[in-house]
């Protein structure tokens, strides 16, 4: 069988990363799941998903950023 998890040299390597990642042991199950069953579009999905749920909150991060970056110019603003 062809090694689809090619340039890592086990599972174990393959899960540590992917906990590095912030994925859960959930999600990380069903991953290999997916890619041991030989379904690489599942697996694939999975880690988009991932990817998907981080930018969101990088973006709903940026958003509170701006808010108080807001405050900070109003209120600097006033006491000048």
């Amino acid at each position: 069988m062809k090694n689809m998890f090619e340039g890592y040299q086990n599972t174990e390597e393959l899960t540590h990363n992917l906990k590095d990642a912030g994925c859960s042991e959930t999600m990380i199950t069903c991953f290999l799941s997916c890619m041991f069953s030989g379904d690489k579009t599942g697996g694939l999905k999975r880690l988009e998903e991932r990817r998907s749920e981080l930018l969101h909150e990088i973006h709903e991060d940026q958003r509170c950023i701006e808010l108080l970056d807001e405050q900070l110019y109003s209120l600097r603003r006033i006491s000048s």
